[in-house]
């Protein structure tokens, strides 16, 4: 953060004057704002004052939340801490700045999730596997119904609690090494209505079935985005829905 640079910075803005209507959304990474000792108050009077005009903030990850939910575990980081939610969605109110909360879906993100419950998901099979059966940690199955509801039910709870917006991240699969759970398993025989013997091995080889697969997999990822779009347009149709893909 040197003269020179804030000179660059302000003179590559002069050339990029705000147009009629334009919105400018400012993406935040931490829950607490926008670092070196900025409250929420701070962070979003200083997007105010340098012509933003939406905030997207990550708050929300595979299962937990840095936020008082009743739908996610508090994360680990934030438990016995207040409500940065709160305080955010207060500052935006107060400086005219529309909010949109970024969550991270599927992956719980390393440390974010209390040990007690990543134990708990592991014990259920909810956890992703790859091809070898190794767990992949830190990453909820889609195909599992439970993890499913979890995610829908947390975008439509972030509606209820009044933000501007909903962000879906990593509303994907890692790759193409998972998942491969026993879950999935059943689950693919049942969608395609016939049983499926040396698994996921069967899959070699296989295109009319590998393309059955690969339709498998993005349904589960279409029918959360379908039923939150569902959802919100019934209960909060002003209530913006986004991705980053």
């Amino acid at each position: 953060d040197t003269p020179e640079y804030r000179r660059r910075i302000a003179e590559r803005l002069s050339r990029m004057p705000p147009r009629a209507n334009e919105r400018r959304l400012a993406w935040c990474h931490s829950p607490n704002g926008l670092g070196k000792g900025r409250t929420w108050d701070d962070s979003v009077r200083f997007l105010k004052e340098n012509g933003f005009t939406d905030l997207i903030a990550n708050m929300a990850w595979g299962g937990s939340a840095s936020y008082d939910s009743k739908v996610l575990v508090r994360a680990a980081d934030f438990v016995g801490k207040p409500d940065p939610l709160r305080e955010c969605l207060a500052a935006c109110r107060k400086y005219g700045i529309k909010l949109h909360v970024w969550k991270v879906c599927w992956h719980t993100w390393w440390g974010k999730l209390p040990k007690g419950t990543e134990v708990m998901y592991r014990a259920e099979g909810r956890l992703q596997s790859r091809k070898d059966g190794s767990s992949k940690e830190s990453w909820l199955c889609p195909s599992d119904p439970r993890n499913r509801d979890l995610e829908i039910a947390a975008m439509c709870e972030l509606a209820d609690l009044g933000v501007d917006g909903v962000h879906y991240d990593y509303i994907r699969y890692p790759g193409y090494d998972c998942c491969f759970c026993e879950g999935c398993h059943r689950r693919f025989e049942k969608a395609i209505g016939r049983k499926i013997d040396r698994w996921p091995v069967a899959l070699r080889g296989d295109k009319a079935l590998t393309a059955k697969w690969v339709d498998f997999r993005a349904e589960n990822i279409s029918a959360v985005v379908g039923a939150v779009a569902a959802k919100l347009r019934a209960r909060h149709p002003k209530t913006e829905i986004s991705a980053a893909v």
